[in-house]
């Protein structure tokens, strides 16, 4: 029989984002794999791609979650509490700042990713490396 239980995310300061809730399942010998067909961009053939579906018997894993279902007022009181991997990463940073920013370390804008790869002023040869943070700013150009 497969079980299910209920996995919450939390997002980090200065994100303030709501919490994220996601369905965690623990599948069985009895769950059954979907093959699904999709059409890659760029490709002539079909991919397949497999989906993992639990079995008819699907049952909630009490012992992962303290209470019946999520407590949406406290959370945290049923256990699985995670930090947001998009929030983590930087992911959440860089979409607030719409997606190009300019680095509170070095001083210069373009950046696209979650890393700074602008050259350092003093050393041209050496990049900035730095990591979005809450102090970097959106870059207007």
């Amino acid at each position: 029989m497969c079980t299910y239980y209920y996995l919450h995310y939390h997002h980090l300061a200065p994100c303030t984002r709501d919490i994220e809730y996601a369905v965690h399942y623990c599948y069985c010998s009895n769950a059954i794999s979907v093959a699904s067909s999709s059409n890659l961009l760029g490709s002539t053939s079909d991919a397949e791609q497999w989906t993992q579906q639990p079995c008819e018997a699907l049952t909630y894993a009490a012992e992962y979650n303290l209470v019946e279902g999520i407590d949406y007022s406290n959370p945290c009181a049923g256990g699985g509490c995670l930090v947001s991997q998009q929030c983590s990463s930087g992911g959440c940073r860089l979409e607030d700042l719409g997606g190009s920013w300019t680095c509170c370390q070095c001083d210069r804008g373009g950046n696209t990713l979650r890393c700074c790869v602008q050259p350092m002023k003093k050393i041209p040869d050496a990049l900035c490396y730095h990591a979005i943070c809450q102090n970097c700013r959106p870059d207007h150009k």
